[in-house]
């Protein structure tokens, strides 16, 4: 399957869609925020401006989950979400107890600056099945500004290091790169095809996600986010959250320090937010915000959970800063 029809799947849904219910069966899919830290600073990615404090997953915690989650039917495990995977000192023993629990499809996504070849081949010798780079310019001086780092180098390095490592050691290693296209490095489309695709299985160019720019709606009409319904995403604190990009724990919903994966799953909060899915109720939640468009002041689904902030302000600081970065205009 193509990144685009995989991501395709996870975002549009057919409303008559059988999972889509109030408690559906654990998902195969489930996604953990291993730490929500990143040695880089892209200019369109929310985490520079993130409020909550960095941290880890715990080791055990990150165990008992997965075991939990395997037991009740979930088969693929991606060890990121909102920060970089290669900045926990564990990667390599999780991928290793995913496969030895019996997890089919592991995978991560990272900017690859941490990815040298020490590092990256144990974890794939471990038993990840998936790595993708996270390469948004073709240049080292754009690269530079997009990125807010100058490793362009040392991350294609990397990528080349890896890309020959699959070749002798690891053929079953699936290797792709996402690169987000703006205006800044638009021209540079076609070089980093013809420069980095023979390096990996596929590279998929996005224009610049709505994270953004929050008034945009992702959704096709009559269409439900799959997220809250088809993938559990964790957080390092281990909160049951609905979303992969939910850097403030705004939609958190169940604290899995203290009850079960499929507790939580099934958790009087996790049911409520769902209905409000199906029944295009989302007024004052960043979901409203994201998936159906609207622009109004939200409130965290859980206070306990978040790292509450004047969210309008947040969000306006940080549409002027990629804006002003990447050098796009003021709409009316």
């Amino acid at each position: 399957m193509s990144m685009k029809k995989r991501a395709d799947a996870q975002y549009a849904t057919n409303p008559s869609s059988n999972f889509l219910c109030e408690v559906p069966a654990l998902p195969k899919n489930m996604m953990v925020e291993l730490s929500n830290a990143c040695n880089h600073a892209c200019v369109f990615c929310p985490n520079p401006d993130m409020q909550r404090k960095i941290g880890r997953i715990d080791k055990n915690l990150m165990f008992r989950i997965m075991a939990e989650a395997h037991a009740g039917g979930t088969s693929d495990i991606g060890f990121y979400t909102t920060g970089e995977p290669f900045i926990h000192k564990d990667l390599t023993a999780f991928t290793a107890e995913a496969k030895r629990i019996g997890f089919v499809y592991t995978y991560i996504s990272t900017n690859g600056a941490l990815a040298t070849i020490e590092r990256a081949s144990k974890v794939i010798d471990a038993g990840m099945d998936s790595i993708k780079f996270s390469i948004n310019a073709g240049s080292r001086e754009t690269y530079a500004k997009i990125h807010a780092r100058d490793e362009w180098d040392l991350v294609i390095g990397n990528l080349r290091d890896i890309s020959n490592y699959r070749h002798d050691h690891a053929p079953n290693l699936k290797l792709y790169i996402t690169c987000v296209v703006t205006q800044e490095m638009e021209h540079e489309v076609d070089s980093i095809q013809e420069m980095l695709g023979p390096l990996v299985d596929e590279i998929a160019f996005d224009h610049c996600t709505p994270l953004a720019f929050p008034d945009e709606s992702w959704a096709a009409e009559g269409s439900v986010c799959n997220m809250p319904f088809n993938r559990m995403h964790v957080t390092y604190e281990g909160y049951l959250t609905l979303c992969c990009v939910d850097f403030q724990n705004y939609v958190a919903v169940a604290d899995l320090n203290e009850m079960s994966v499929a507790d939580a799953w099934a958790s009087p909060a996790f049911r409520d937010i769902r209905r409000r899915h199906l029944d295009k109720d989302l007024s004052g939640t960043l979901c409203g915000n994201c998936w159906l468009g609207q622009s109004e002041h939200i409130s965290p689904l859980n206070e306990d959970y978040a790292d509450i902030l004047d969210f309008d302000a947040f969000e306006k600081e940080q549409r002027q800063r990629v804006m002003e970065q990447l050098r796009i205009p003021e709409r009316d």
